[in-house]
C-alpha cells in the first residue's frame, strides 16, 4: 500500500487518532459532553476519508491540483489576508475596552491590575501582529 499524498495521510491520522481518543475517553469516563461528541464524530467523519484519499492515486493527484489551482490560492491569500485584518482590529478593540475597564475601575485596584494586565496582553499581540504583517510585506516587496 503506498500513500500517494503524505500531507493528507498525516492530517487524516491525527484526526481518526483524535476521535478513537474521544471514544476511549468516553468510555473511561461514562460521561458524554456534547462539545466533545460533536469534536470525535466530526473526527470519526473526517479523518478515515483523508486516509482513503491519501491512500488512493486518483484522488491524490486531485487534491494536489486543487492546492495549486492559481484560483484556490489566491481565495485562500485573500482569507489569510482577511483574517489577519480581523484579529487586528478585534485586539485593538480589546485594547480599547479594557483601557475603559481600568478606567471605569478607579476605586477597585484589583479590577484595575486584571483590566491593565489584559490590556499588556492584547496590545503586544496587537503589536506582533502588526509587526509581522509589516516584515512580511518588506520581505515580499524585495523578492517579487
Amino acid at each position: 500500500m503506498k500513500i500517494y499524498h503524505k500531507k493528507n495521510f498525516a492530517a487524516g491520522l491525527f484526526f481518526t487518532l483524535l476521535g478513537i481518543g474521544f471514544l476511549v475517553l468516553f468510555l473511561v469516563k461514562r460521561e458524554v459532553q456534547l462539545k466533545s461528541l460533536v469534536c470525535c464524530v466530526f473526527s470519526l467523519l473526517l479523518g478515515p476519508g483523508m486516509l482513503l484519499r491519501s491512500l488512493d492515486r486518483k484522488l491524490s493527484y486531485q487534491d494536489k491540483i486543487d492546492e495549486r489551482d492559481e484560483r484556490n490560492l489566491l481565495v485562500k491569500l485573500h482569507a489569510k489576508s482577511l483574517t489577519c485584518s480581523i484579529v487586528q482590529y478585534a485586539l485593538l478593540g480589546a485594547c480599547v475596552l479594557c483601557t475603559v475597564g481600568a478606567v471605569l475601575y478607579k476605586g477597585n485596584p484589583d479590577g484595575q491590575q486584571i483590566f491593565g494586565g489584559m490590556l499588556v496582553v492584547s496590545g503586544v499581540m496587537w503589536f506582533v501582529s502588526l509587526l509581522s504583517e509589516m516584515l512580511c510585506l518588506r520581505h515580499y516587496e524585495k523578492r517579487l
